[in-house]
């Protein structure tokens, strides 16, 4: 996995500059050019809180584990176009602030957990054209992540909190992503996209480790 990543981030980091200005690309058709874009959707977590899980079943916790399997995610993303094939693309993705939080059988307290989870992505995209307005992509890169976690409890006879731990893990997973765009005009453009990102997190943190599933509605400028 390691070295498909590794793969992916160098092929894409340096194959396509070399063509980014105009007479250097000797791919150029109507399609090249630079482009910026702000999608917004959802992120789907398949196993969140996976070690808080095990946790509270090893010691044979009494109580009820609520917690986040979908939360609201956003992305600010720029690239440049080599033509209507091919390009390479680099984004901010916030992928959500999933909770969860343990009540306790006897109903005196509560334990809280908050995961905010972000990342800066780098890929390569292929495009088939459909017609003039529509074209399909699939896309295979690499993102580097942040999860940064906190754990409090909160008792409802006193009324006081206090922070247990906080904890912050940090990683590259591979990324794949399928989806459409429709070209309003020559300049502007609206896409929807499903982007899977594998094995983020750690067994370290109360969130686990597990892939995630974005799922987008953008809008882009192209220069």
């Amino acid at each position: 996995m390691k070295k498909a990543v590794l793969a992916v981030a160098v092929v894409s980091a340096f194959a396509v500059p070399a063509f980014a200005e105009t007479n250097l690309n000797p791919f150029e058709d109507s399609k090249s050019g630079f482009y910026l874009g702000l999608g917004l959707g959802a992120a789907d977590y398949d196993d969140s809180y996976s070690t808080a899980k095990d946790f509270y079943n090893e010691v044979g916790a009494s109580g009820t584990l609520k917690y986040t399997t979908r939360d609201a995610a956003w992305k600010v993303f720029g690239g440049y176009r080599v033509n209507k094939y091919f390009g390479v693309e680099a984004s901010y993705n916030n992928l959500g602030n999933p909770d969860a939080d343990f009540y306790p059988s006897n109903g005196r307290s509560i334990v809280e957990t908050e995961a905010e989870i972000k990342g800066y992505g780098l890929k390569a995209i292929g495009y088939y054209p459909i017609n003039n307005s529509f074209e399909l992509l699939a896309s295979v890169g690499a993102l580097k992540w942040e999860v940064e976690e906190e754990t409090k409890g909160t008792s409802f006879v006193t009324g006081r909190s206090a922070k247990f731990k906080s904890k912050t893990e940090k990683g590259t997973s591979l990324t794949v992503g399928l989806g459409a765009n429709y070209n309003l005009t020559d300049n502007i453009a609206f896409g929807l996209q499903w982007e899977r990102i594998n094995d983020v997190g750690d067994k370290k943190l109360a969130f686990g480790e597990t892939d995630i599933d974005t799922y987008t509605l953008s809008a882009q400028y192209k220069f």
